[in-house]
């Protein structure tokens, strides 16, 4: 399930889920035009995985612990035990509020938001240069090699 509020943001992936098997398509790859913060009810459960590659707004604010409501959006569709995870990439000059450079004193803030929505944080680190590179990212082929990424990786605890 591919899950965005901009429909372009989702055509490449669409275009090479749409291949043939033989040759890397996902036939039963369902992708939804929607924000984080109001995910359509027929998905919300149904994920095993959930994975959140350099967001921006609400959703980079979400996967923070910054805002609440798009946290429970992304915590809606995961099932309970499903894996979760985010690439995300923040520095003070992004303007995202109330927050500097990320760094590892933020897991505990982040944790505890986390939990209050349904997710169980198991990990927050540096991200490593093939992580960032297997994404698959447009965005992370834009990224300096002094622009920090970290890997939050969690389950859904339902």
């Amino acid at each position: 399930m591919g899950l965005d509020a901009s429909p372009a943001a989702m055509a490449e992936a669409s275009l090479r889920a749409a291949r043939a098997a033989r040759k890397g398509g996902l036939p039963n790859l369902l992708f939804a035009v929607a924000a984080a913060e109001r995910p359509p009810v027929e998905l919300c459960g149904r994920a095993d995985e959930v994975t959140v590659l350099f967001p921006w707004g609400s959703l980079l604010r979400g996967v923070l612990g910054l805002d609440h409501v798009a946290l429970c959006g992304l915590a809606a569709v995961a099932r309970p035990g499903a894996t979760v995870e985010a690439l995300v990439s923040v520095v003070p000059s992004d303007g995202v509020a109330s927050l500097g450079r990320l760094d590892e004193r933020m897991s505990g803030r982040i944790a505890h938001s986390w939990r209050d929505a349904g997710l169980m944080l198991s990990a927050m680190r540096p991200a490593t240069p093939a992580e960032v590179r297997s994404s698959g990212s447009s965005w992370a082929r834009r990224l300096g090699p002094d622009r920090p990424v970290w890997r939050l990786e969690g389950v859904g605890s339902g």
